[in-house]
């Protein structure tokens, strides 16, 4: 019954947040919610961690921090956020 609920409110996750943002932050939404899912599980349910599992995490964290920070890489004479150039 608990997955089914579980189940249930992830779909109801994945249709808002398809319907105010776009498919890339539906990805990275789809990874964050797996790392806090296996974090929940190691906690309540005593289940053992990875090496690669530990990496993958970092890489998704990583990836939606960068992808959610402010700066923007500047290539070929682009205008950075924040710059008072003309």
């Amino acid at each position: 019954m608990v997955l089914v609920v579980l189940q249930a409110g992830g779909g109801l996750l994945v249709a808002a947040v398809m319907k105010y943002t776009d498919n890339v932050l539906k990805g990275l939404a789809t990874g964050v919610s797996v790392v806090v899912g296996t974090a929940f599980s190691t906690v309540l349910f005593k289940t053992p961690l990875t090496s690669q599992f530990v990496i993958g995490s970092f890489i998704i964290l990583l990836s939606v921090y960068l992808f959610n920070s402010n700066a923007l890489v500047s290539y070929g004479g682009e205008k950075e956020v924040g710059s008072n150039q003309s």
